[in-house]
């Protein structure tokens, strides 16, 4: 027993959403996220030649799209391998069961809103290997946790790496630099502490939206859990700084196959332009969303808008077709075996 309120996991809602009908609470936010995919991607498309860009899907380069497809499927396996890592040791997680739930959350969070693709890892793991719900919702904060840690510092090596108009180098120095001094605030201090004084700050706001970031302080307070301990923090470091250099490598091998004369720092300043845009629920498969940032992330280096929309259909086929097929596969697979619970 923690001697946690009941209902401490669950996010609090507001006044509007209680009193709202069901129906309409399920729907607002997808439909919501569709009409905004539709919109960007018709902003995206507007006043643009579209057989330039099917001409320059066909000019690619095929080798360098199947490397860049190579670092993609790469980059889930070292996912998969930072997630068994963040288990303790007493816990014999298999690497097929802990792929197989990625997979199919991937494949849930590419096609549904709310981020519901968590809900079907934890799921799915406590099922097929009986480890406590508990326990895999705080491997998967703390794996959140690594990637916003790690997201920051892409930004700022982004801004020192790139030349940039001085108010967006200004905005990622500024977001790397506050951004890893909070994380390392909220390490140093005891997580009560924290959640205390975050409370307070929020004290002005209406009590449904300091509850909801009260709630959301605390959550992250447990995904940097790991942080405290040093081995299993260096082991997540590392699979982390894999994970994240493998995905700057899927733009730059999309450079090469587009024949962008475009370096390291513009590759991970577009790998933060597209976590950034892409964080909010929106459309399915992030449609419209991911192709308007991927072409407003390359104009600002000087490739236009229909080769940026040539690439950008690219990229998104590269990241979410392998979601949907082994998401597909993953989730008609059994495991072989179950495990007590533990």
């Amino acid at each position: 027993m923690t001697g946690r309120p009941p209902g401490a996991d669950v996010p609090p809602v507001s006044s509007w959403e209680l009193g709202a009908p069901p129906g309409l609470r399920r729907l607002w936010r997808p439909l919501l996220g569709l009409a905004l995919g539709l919109l960007l991607l018709a902003l995206a498309v507007r006043g643009v030649d579209l057989q330039q860009v099917w001409a320059g899907v066909e000019r690619a380069d095929p080798g360098w799209v199947a490397l860049a497809l190579v670092t993609v499927l790469v980059t889930t396996a070292a996912k998969v391998a930072r997630w068994r890592g963040l288990f303790p040791a007493v816990i014999g997680v298999s690497f097929p069961s802990l792929a197989r739930a990625l997979l199919v959350g991937q494949l849930a969070n590419a096609l549904l809103p709310a981020r519901l693709g968590e809900v079907a890892r934890f799921y799915l793991l406590g099922r097929d290997e009986g480890v406590s719900k508990a326990t895999v919702v705080g491997t998967i904060a703390a794996e959140k946790a690594f990637d916003v840690l790690f997201l920051l510092l892409t930004a700022g090596l982004a801004a020192v790496l790139t030349t940039l108009p001085p108010w967006l180098h200004g905005a990622l120095a500024g977001m790397a630099a506050l951004g890893v001094a909070v994380m390392v605030t909220a390490v140093a201090l005891p997580r009560q502490r924290v959640v205390t004084l975050g409370r307070r700050l929020a004290g002005a706001l209406p009590e449904a939206l300091t509850s909801r970031l009260v709630w959301l302080i605390d959550r992250g307070l447990i995904g940097l859990e790991p942080l405290r301990r040093p081995r299993l923090a260096a082991r997540a470091c590392a699979w982390s700084a894999a994970v994240w250099a493998l995905a700057a490598g899927t733009n730059l091998a999309l450079f090469r196959a587009f024949q962008l004369d475009l370096t390291i720092g513009p590759a991970l300043l577009l790998l933060t332009l597209l976590h950034v845009g892409m964080a909010p629920p929106s459309s399915p498969g992030r449609l419209g969303v991911f192709h308007a940032v991927t072409v407003v992330g390359l104009r600002s280096f000087g490739v236009g808008r229909a080769v940026g929309l040539a690439y950008a259909a690219v990229l998104h086929a590269l990241v979410y077709g392998p979601q949907l097929l082994l998401g597909a596969l993953a989730l008609g697979l059994r495991p072989s075996r179950g495990k007590e619970s533990r």
